[in-house]
């Protein structure tokens, strides 16, 4: 009797042992108040700090970010530990699945321009294991598509961009799978008090926010002829925002002035154009967002 209850208690340690070894799909996306990531991005340093958070009446926590010396009066993301999901706040949009598998798809979000429902789908692309910052981690690639007209990702889904994610560290790279490359790479962070990598060590040391706007993807996208592009600015400043052909030919100047902080909205009528893929650009002194838009004729 007495050995079976020792075989039994062995038993229980073991499988005790192996349940807290069993990863937190959360700690893919640390959101612990204090948190700090720094990136080297293609407009310059940033460093992103979560200051404050609150909890939403459907038990979701809501996550407001600070970029450089800029303070977001609204929350950046919002997750739900229970169900492993981080939501992109204004307009809400499932960016992450934390326990999504390799090949897992989901709907970002819908949008029902009249005559069908059009789709921005994510692909947890690949997970692998590995080293960043000479720290022991996992991978979860996730690979986001522009909006198209059925849910099944195939050879004619467009890829937009991807974000790899770090297993206790969070995002590591944003990789723009349209030809611009790395578009933002992890310097170091600190996460729950521990250091990973580089970290400034004084404010003097970070540069003015380089996050003084900010380009939204036009809605919608396919379009026909007409979309609406949204653009933010957190101060005020001369903007110049543009539409190119592939071939980097000027198409037309949708904005050109100075412009109050805020956030704007610009129709775009393509009615006089071609069907195919156009750039649209937003400068701001030294600094430039593009993103790609549709028109389907």
């Amino acid at each position: 009797m007495k050995l079976i209850n020792i075989i039994a208690a062995f038993i229980l340690f073991i499988n005790q042992c192996l349940y807290a070894q069993e990863p937190d799909p959360n700690s893919f996306f640390p959101s612990s108040v204090g948190n700090v990531w720094e990136y080297d991005q293609v407009w310059g340093f940033v460093r992103e700090e979560i200051y404050k958070d609150s909890i939403g009446e459907n038990g979701q926590r809501y996550l407001f970010y600070k970029f450089n010396d800029y303070y977001t009066p609204t929350p950046r993301y919002k997750k739900d530990s229970t169900n492993y999901t981080v939501y992109r706040v204004e307009p809400d949009r499932l960016f992450f699945k934390l326990n999504s598998d390799t090949g897992d798809v989901w709907i970002v979000d819908s949008l029902d321009p009249g005559t069908s429902v059009i789709y921005r789908l994510a692909l947890c692309r690949n997970q692998y294991d590995g080293f960043f910052l000479n720290y022991s981690t996992t991978f979860k690639e996730i690979t986001f598509y522009q909006y198209q007209t059925d849910t099944v990702i195939n050879e004619f889904s467009w890829p937009d961009f991807t974000i790899t994610l770090a297993y206790g560290i969070g995002e590591v790279m944003h990789f723009d799978e349209g030809g611009g490359g790395p578009q933002r790479v992890l310097l170091g962070c600190i996460i729950d008090g521990d250091t990973i990598g580089t970290i400034t060590t004084s404010a003097d040391d970070i540069e003015t926010s380089p996050l003084s706007f900010e380009l939204f993807q036009n809605y919608p996208n396919p379009f026909n002829p007409n979309t609406t592009i949204k653009y933010s600015i957190s101060e005020p400043g001369k903007l110049k925002l543009t539409v190119y052909s592939l071939l980097g030919e000027e198409i037309k100047v949708l904005v050109d002035e100075y412009k109050s902080s805020g956030n704007y909205l610009i129709l775009f009528d393509g009615s006089d154009l071609s069907s195919g893929v156009y750039i649209y650009t937003l400068i701001a002194g030294n600094k430039t967002l593009s993103k790609k838009l549709i028109l389907l004729k």
